[in-house]
């Protein structure tokens, strides 16, 4: 324990000392990411798939907020969809917008997540982002968390439109709009994510929230097999057993990384809790304090060892000094022997 809480240490030390860099880097990398799923899922225009076009956006994602990312995401994807068919651009610029409205409205700061989750259920690990949202944010991240849900599932029906849209005629947009949106609101498999998704964050905070001892730990464990039971009877409901054995490894997976993320951000010494009892002119208090669990950097015994070595050199210079001291004292001894002689004469 002694040996994870050192290094704990360092790798906090190592963060606070080049955040800035990390910090950049981290968002070079996620965008990146993201856009290599795009690419993937509906990457139809063959100008906005090369390599040194999402190298450049990666790039300027990197120094950008999280609001600016998203809309470069969005735009990338309706590029793609407008290649194809502008038709179905359109309505795919209506429905990302009012996704993005809806976000930048109740949670700005969260603006990742809209892009986070499809990019994590490609992974088969986005099970993490609500425990990890209970234990960190608060239930209003179920709307950007419901949000990048739908997104994840629109690029799916995107995929089935394009393919539809090619054997019909401009008569019947209609008929390929109402086919869009009917697959997300008829999409069962996607309102009972949602759902779920909803309930692990509010399952996984409230247990977060309270009092008892190691409630952080709890709460994880709590919302993953809230994650577990809730997808287990979705699938076995939806007749899609095949997608059983994934989610639960996805989510033992997702279970680890946040236990992990919890033990580098948030870890309790409750050994040395104590109760504390206070009064001011309107209230009496009594606070239960329980110190983070924290090492002390280990003291450096620096010892110095000189090895004396003689050669010709200095052996010399110690003869010389030696001389030198011979001719001092035979100096000094000639001259309080001339004062003891000189005392005699005169007396």
């Amino acid at each position: 324990m002694i040996s994870l809480l050192d290094f704990r240490e360092k790798i906090k030390d190592l963060y606070q000392r080049y955040d800035l860099y990390i910090k950049i880097f981290a968002k070079f990398i996620f965008a990146f990411f993201v856009f290599v799923t795009i690419k993937e899922e509906i990457g139809f225009d063959p100008r906005l798939n090369k390599l040194i076009i999402i190298l450049a956006l990666s790039i300027i994602s990197s120094i950008m907020p999280s609001s600016i990312v998203v809309l470069l995401a969005m735009l990338v994807s309706v590029l793609n969809v407008f290649y194809i068919s502008n038709i179905l651009s359109v309505l795919i610029l209506l429905i990302v917008l009012i996704l993005y409205f809806l976000f930048a409205r109740y949670t700005p700061k969260y603006g990742y997540l809209l892009l986070l989750v499809p990019l994590l259920f490609t992974f088969n690990v986005a099970y993490l982002v609500p425990i990890l949202l209970g234990v960190i944010a608060t239930p209003i991240t179920i709307i950007p968390t419901s949000c990048g849900i739908i997104i994840y599932y629109l690029l799916k029906v995107v995929k089935n439109a394009v393919n539809i849209q090619t054997n019909i005629g401009v008569e019947d947009v209609l008929q390929l709009y109402t086919y869009v949106i009917d697959k997300l609101i008829n999409n069962k498999h996607l309102i009972m994510t949602i759902v779920i998704f909803a309930m692990i964050t509010i399952i996984t905070y409230y247990i977060r929230r309270m009092k008892f001892d190691y409630s952080h730990e709890i709460s994880i464990v709590a919302g993953g097999l809230t994650c577990l039971f809730g997808f287990l009877i979705s699938d076995l409901t939806l007749d899609v057993s095949d997608q059983i054995f994934g989610m639960i490894l996805g989510t033992v997976i997702s279970m680890v990384i946040v236990l992990i993320f919890n033990f580098f951000n948030f870890t309790l010494d409750y050994s040395g809790k104590e109760y504390v009892q206070f009064e001011d002119d309107s209230y009496y208090y009594y606070v239960k304090a329980v110190p983070k669990l924290m090492i002390s950097a280990p003291e450096k015994n620096v010892k110095i060892f000189i090895d004396r070595v003689r050669d010709d050199s200095t052996d010399d210079i110690d003869e010389s000094l030696n001389d030198n001291k011979e001719d001092d004292f035979n100096d000094i001894d000639d001259k309080l022997r001339n004062i003891y002689l000189d005392d005699e004469d005169d007396e």
